[in-house]
């Protein structure tokens, strides 16, 4: 199974992503600030991030820029409880990111986390 990290600053959305992943066999870190995960996607190296939109310290497409210089392809999925279409716009020509809006329920969230793994790959830098 992946290594996959989740950033949201809600303990209880990371609880809840935590256990769900877990009990899928996947290994599975934590981070509650942009800054935190920053530190914590360069000494894991994820498979998959998972990160929440907005957070207290930087917001997670700032969190999402900052990946992308390090590796450019993996995939990250953003969890918002609206996915607007400006917001869609600033990430539209990234094919390893998917959006997850909360309230749709953990099957869809697995379903999306499965596609994401699946589909993407990992560059060597």
């Amino acid at each position: 199974m992946a290594t996959i990290l989740i950033a949201d600053d809600a303990s209880a959305v990371r609880d809840v992503l935590h256990e769900v992943l877990s009990q899928e066999g996947h290994e599975v870190h934590t981070a509650s600030t942009g800054g935190e995960a920053l530190k914590r996607f360069e000494e894991l190296k994820p498979e998959l991030v998972v990160l929440d939109i907005i957070m207290p310290d930087m917001d997670g497409l700032m969190v999402l820029d900052f990946i992308r210089r390090i590796d450019a392809k993996i995939p990250v999925v953003m969890v918002t409880a609206l996915t607007s279409e400006g917001l869609a716009r600033k990430v539209a020509g990234d094919p390893a990111v998917s959006f997850f809006q909360k309230g749709l329920g953990m099957d869809r969230f697995l379903e999306i986390v499965t596609q994401m793994l699946a589909s993407g790959s990992r560059s060597t830098s």
